[in-house]
């Protein structure tokens, strides 16, 4: 039985991107994440240890996003995909967007984001 874990806006403070600014004094960014999970196991046994921990996965993407500094969202958004997917084997596959609210660029806008799907082989 085919299942998604979806976290959505997971705000996470970084020194990403290509400005010197950026890098000097960080800014937020959110972070949604979907993973697909065969459920199977987890719907029958309605047992923790038979799904993928979101809290353990909050943690994993915080770890990888956080641990080294990217210029671009869309190397950041696939470092996180490629870490979930190395650390969770019930992940069979990773959507990560990651939003960035304040791009500095000349226009009002909401957020300018960078999307990356996963896939696990086999």
């Amino acid at each position: 039985m085919k299942g998604t874990i979806e976290i959505a806006g997971l705000v996470l403070f970084a020194k990403h991107g290509v400005a010197d600014e950026e890098a000097r004094l960080g800014q937020r960014f959110s972070l949604d994440l979907d993973l697909e999970i065969d459920a199977t196991d987890a719907v029958k046994s309605d047992r923790l240890d038979a799904t993928v921990d979101y809290g353990e996965v909050i943690a994993v993407a915080d770890a990888a996003f956080r641990g080294k500094r990217f210029y671009l969202i869309e190397a950041a958004a696939a470092h996180v995909a490629n870490t979930l997917l190395a650390h969770f084997s019930r992940v069979k596959s990773v959507r990560v967007r990651v939003k960035k609210p304040s791009a500095p660029v000349a226009a009002a806008i909401d957020y300018v984001a960078a999307v990356v799907e996963r896939k696990r082989d086999g």
